[in-house]
């Protein structure tokens, strides 16, 4: 996170039944919006904004968007200062001309 960075991140809630699952469809809009408002995440910072929100993803969050960046959704590389994976939006290409 860079330090303009608007939003705190506090720990994350232990799961309970009051966790909602998100569906693969309000996943991706929920994980492409988060992306799209706050820039580049870490997997446990898109974690903790998704558990504010009483939601998960289908699956652990890191193979969730490991998919997504699979069907090129989102980009993700692996940050060592982060210590972790870290989640951006694919840069859009201006064609030429």
């Amino acid at each position: 996170m860079t330090p303009s960075t608007a939003y705190v991140v506090e720990a994350m809630p232990e799961r309970d039944e009051k966790t909602d699952v998100m569906s693969e469809r309000e996943a991706d809009e929920f994980v492409v919006n988060l992306l799209r408002r706050n820039g580049p995440l870490t997997t446990k910072e898109i974690e903790v904004f998704a558990s504010q929100e009483g939601r998960r993803c289908p699956d652990q969050t890191v193979i969730y968007l490991v998919k997504l960046m699979h069907r090129g959704l989102v980009n993700g590389e692996v940050s060592i200062e982060k210590r972790g994976w870290v989640w951006s939006m694919p840069q859009t290409q201006t064609p030429p001309g």
